[in-house]
């Protein structure tokens, strides 16, 4: 052989893409290319460019490599599309759960085909049975497949990512530019200004996983002066808390019942935000675990020790197990037969500094309520059949009470000056109060079940006590109607997670309908054949009465063998001439004579 030649052989044997593996490369492109384009997202990168590279890695690994066998070079594409699908699934950004989606149906869909390409590769058998129509199976294996992968998503998602998420990590170390760059309303502090409004903006600052939504609380306060709010506690004594590994136990506030006896609630918040010294948490927090050195002020508000610089950073991961008692208006009505402890009272029923005509009016609103659940509802309901909601709400004017400007002049404000109001109001009849910042609950990721919380999310309301039952929160604002009333739908894959057991019933009759298709399609055919042929009907009379006689046709037996086995089975010598008519009637051109169908028909009616 020459050197050319020996050169040139191996290029003969080079692998080739076979035809039924080209389509392979089009689902896998669009698997790749949805889970491509959420990373790139995650990066701050545009989602089309890493949808388009998602795209290209896929079709160049499908059909670009000769080294790899294709099936192989295929799974392990879409491998590391699934390990970047649950890496970027809890990304806390604009909600691309339809991509997901998009990923899990295509990946799908690249299973069958590559398995149904497989098949089409391996040379058929002599005289072997083509392979079904591709399409008809592809589709049919497909749906079934997907009806199970959706229900699947649906439902685990959310424990799958809370249980392989982490609960405590470090994240980054804040710096000066961080600390200055946070939002006011993460980093900690002693006052609470009424005169300034919130420039809230659509930045995620943290993520929570929880069972439920709550109101993740940040400080309170108990002492207004007209135009701002201070807490007392933040120039007291703090304690620094100890360390058991990561957790941190957090001491109970004095006189809240539901902190100390109330049922367990676990959050875990993922920082998103470049820094924060509040321990944000469902009230009341009462285990922290977290590698942060802590302090508690004597309200029960929890924040990292060291002073400013001191917090957590984007990435950190802590979780707080919280206790409260659940309620309901009957329990929180009966309250009123328990006295309410000095302390409480002198800290936070106190008549604040406020106008004499805010006091009139609180009297005025709860003179027909007898306990203080219907005294609050009833400031509520006031509140929200004469005031309204609106960040671009006036300013009051210098050296006013806010929240006499508010109830009698301007009657719209933001969260701030309508929960300051409920607690000026509520404290004015005797009702303890105080006021507090955090968060609402955010909105909840499609997918993951993930609340996302966003700076925009920063809200004040009230809290009020009740005697044995502890601190209960309740917002003025939800009662008060928005300056032009906007409505927004559910995400239809929460709405779906919401209805998962009808879904799942759903996904279980589709499945079992699809298994059943073949069958009933089988089924058809031969009722359709019998229908439209004598000695087609005729034979399945036949091989309907052997069966239960219990002899069954053997696939290679003629209608005549057949007849002659079951007549000498059921000692019927008739059955021999209705084997000779069919015979004819299915083999000879000139059919059987219409004499002898009615013989044999009456044979088969008399078995």
């Amino acid at each position: 052989m020459s050197l050319v030649g020996a050169r040139a052989a191996p290029a003969t044997n080079r692998r080739r893409v076979a035809p039924a593996y080209r389509i392979v490369a089009v689902p896998a492109a669009v698997a790749l290319g949805s889970v491509g384009g959420i990373a790139a997202e995650h990066a701050h990168s545009p989602w089309v460019i890493g949808a388009l590279g998602g795209a290209l890695a896929a079709v160049l690994g499908v059909l670009a490599l000769p080294s790899i066998p294709t099936r192989r070079a295929t799974v392990a594409l879409l491998g590391l599309g699934g390990l970047a699908a649950l890496r970027h699934a809890s990304f806390a950004g604009t909600d691309r759960s339809w991509l997901l989606v998009l990923w899990a149906a295509a990946t799908t869909l690249t299973l069958v085909l590559v398995d149904r390409a497989d098949a089409e590769t391996v040379p058929a058998l002599q005289d072997g049975v083509p392979l079904p129509n591709r399409i008809a199976e592809t589709a049919r294996v497909a749906g079934v497949t997907a009806a199970v992968v959706i229900v699947a998503v649906v439902a685990l998602v959310p424990t799958v990512t809370d249980r392989l998420g982490r609960h405590v990590w470090p994240g980054l170390d804040p710096n000066a530019a961080s600390v200055l760059g946070a939002p006011a309303s993460l980093k900690s502090s002693g006052e609470l200004p009424l005169t300034t409004r919130p420039l809230p903006s659509d930045a995620v600052v943290f993520t929570v996983d929880a069972s439920h939504p709550d109101f993740w609380r940040g400080e309170t306060f108990d002492e207004y002066n007209g135009s701002s709010w201070s807490s007392s506690f933040s120039r007291e004594r703090v304690d620094v808390l100890g360390h058991a590994g990561t957790k941190v136990q957090v001491a109970p506030e004095l006189y809240d019942e539901g902190a100390r006896n109330g049922v367990e609630f676990r959050q875990t918040f993922h920082v998103e935000a470049s820094y924060s010294d509040v321990v944000f948490a469902a009230p009341s927090p009462r285990l922290v675990e977290t590698d942060k050195l802590l302090m508690r002020e004597p309200d029960g508000t929890v924040r990292v020790a060291g002073g400013s610089g001191s917090g957590f950073g984007k990435g950190a991961v802590y979780t707080v197990f919280s206790r409260s008692i659940p309620v309901t208006e009957p329990k929180l009505r009966a309250a009123d037969t328990t006295p309410i402890p000095g302390a409480i009272a002198q800290q936070y029923a106190q008549s604040p500094a406020t106008t004499a005509r805010v006091t009139d009016l609180a009297r005025e609103m709860t003179a027909g309520a007898t306990t203080t659940f219907d005294k609050v509802r009833a400031i509520e309901g006031w509140m929200g059949a004469h005031t309204e909601y609106s960040l671009n709400a006036p300013l009051s004017p210098p050296n006013v009470d806010v929240v006499d400007d508010f109830l009698f002049r301007s009657r719209i404000g933001w969260c701030e000056q309508i929960a300051s109001s409920l607690v000026v109001l509520a404290r004015s009849v005797g009702i303890p109060a105080r006021l507090v910042t955090g968060f609402v609950p955010g909105t909840q990721d499609a997918l993951t079940g993930r609340f996302v919380v966003r700076e925009r999310d920063a809200h004040a309301w009230a809290e009020i006590y009740f005697p044995g039952i502890g601190w209960q929160g309740f917002d003025p604002t939800a009662s008060v109607p928005l300056v032009g009333k906007s409505t927004s739908g559910g995400s239809w894959l929460a709405n779906a997670r919401r209805n998962a057991a009808s879904l799942a019933i759903a996904a279980v009759m589709l499945a079992l309908l699809a298994a059943a298709t073949p069958h009933v399609v089988a089924a058809a055919r031969r009722w359709r054949a019998r229908r439209a042929s004598w000695s087609a009907a005729a034979l399945h009379r036949l091989e309907r009465a052997g069966r239960k006689a219990g002899r069954a046709r053997a696939p290679a037996e003629t209608p005549r063998e057949y007849a002659c086995a079951l007549a000498e089975l059921l000692g019927d010598d008739r059955l021999a001439a209705v084997g000779d008519t069919l015979d004819l009637a299915l083999y000879s051109a000139s059919g059987a004579p219409e004499v002898d169908r009615a013989d044999t028909d009456a044979v088969l009616t008399s078995l």
